[in-house]
């Protein structure tokens, strides 16, 4: 996706220098976001993660006792990393692909039972976080599983003070992209597509700072 040239730079910088390292059983750092990895992964053996960076969701997922996973992400040297962390793995399959929603296109249509979009569709363009949305609800089995996390929602004042530009209505650039909706305004969105089982906001103590979670299911 050409539009997303930046971007993938700069994620390529970032995990050029990423460390191989594999994850703690079943910890992703985050006990309310593992709470949300073991309810996707409840009585599912495959699971997707777009825009999977190197590869952790997945690598957690099989811990949890999932079989299939398959990553995509737009940097080339995360994939590279993600490669490399499948291999050590001694449980699960792993593929993982370099791209775009070009990519899920390719899938096949109720081939999987579980799938992650971690604090991505918020840094996309209005109309393809739709097209991954609509590629998810056809790439996810009925009843399939749909983990969802966003950045929190900034108010103008916090926009005004972090310096961030405003490109057009709700869509930012804050160094990279960022499509600010209103937790409402999510609702609505992810209610188009699926079923909202759970939503709750989840505070990443490192970073000061909250994330949205959302709990959705294949309607």
């Amino acid at each position: 996706m050409e539009r997303y040239g930046k971007v993938g730079l700069f994620w390529d910088d970032v995990f050029q220098k990423e460390e191989i390292k594999l994850p703690k059983e079943g910890e992703s750092g985050n006990e309310a976001f593992d709470e949300g990895l073991r309810w996707l992964t409840e009585n599912a053996s495959s699971v997707m993660d777009f825009g999977c960076a190197s590869g952790t969701l997945l690598l957690l997922c099989s811990q949890y006792g999932t079989a299939e996973h398959i990553g995509i992400d737009l940097s080339a040297a995360a994939v590279a990393k993600a490669r490399k962390k499948g291999a050590l793995m001694h449980r699960g399959r792993f593929s993982f692909f370099c791209g775009g929603v070009e990519t899920l296109k390719d899938m096949e249509t109720a081939s999987m039972d579980a799938a992650i979009l971690s604090n991505i569709i918020d840094n996309l363009y209005p109309e393809d976080a739709h097209c991954v949305l609509k590629e998810v609800q056809r790439i996810l089995r009925p009843d399939g599983r749909l983990l969802v996390k966003l950045n929190d929602f900034l108010t103008d004042g916090q926009i005004l003070d972090y310096g961030i530009r405003k490109i057009q209505d709700h869509l930012l650039d804050d160094g990279l992209l960022l499509w600010n909706n209103s937790t409402e305004e999510w609702d609505e969105i992810l209610q188009s597509y699926f079923i909202i089982e759970r939503f709750r906001k989840i505070y990443y103590e490192e970073h000061g700072q909250y994330n949205r979670l959302y709990h959705l299911i294949q309607g």
